[in-house]
């Protein structure tokens, strides 16, 4: 269940980030066109909300994958590393000790 709500807010996330970059585009583009160098305004206000917009949504994704971990993947606390989110891969065994099966 956790891989599911992993990938639903996952994807809830980048759908808001994406349809906060359309707007930040027509506000940047209003605010453009009200001012007189309108390359530099652009930039300005178009580059002042897409950064901080995918610093947040990069940062809520790593927030969600501490809280909804996948099936593979646990919180194990590592020396002088603190609380690690982990990837765990078993490999089935060939039946034949000592032997790396393909």
């Amino acid at each position: 269940m956790n891989s599911y709500k992993q990938s639903l807010y996952s994807a809830l996330i980048r759908v808001m980030a994406n349809l906060l970059m359309v707007g930040a585009v027509f506000l940047a583009m209003y605010q453009a066109a009200r001012g007189a160098s309108s390359e530099i305004t652009f930039c300005l206000w178009f580059f002042g909300i897409t950064v901080p917009l995918w610093a947040s949504a990069f940062y809520l994704n790593r927030v969600i994958k501490r809280r909804f971990p996948a099936e593979q993947e646990s919180l194990i606390d590592l020396p002088r590393q603190g609380r690690c989110l982990v990837r765990w891969r078993v490999l089935e065994s060939s039946g034949r000790p000592g032997l790396l099966s393909r």
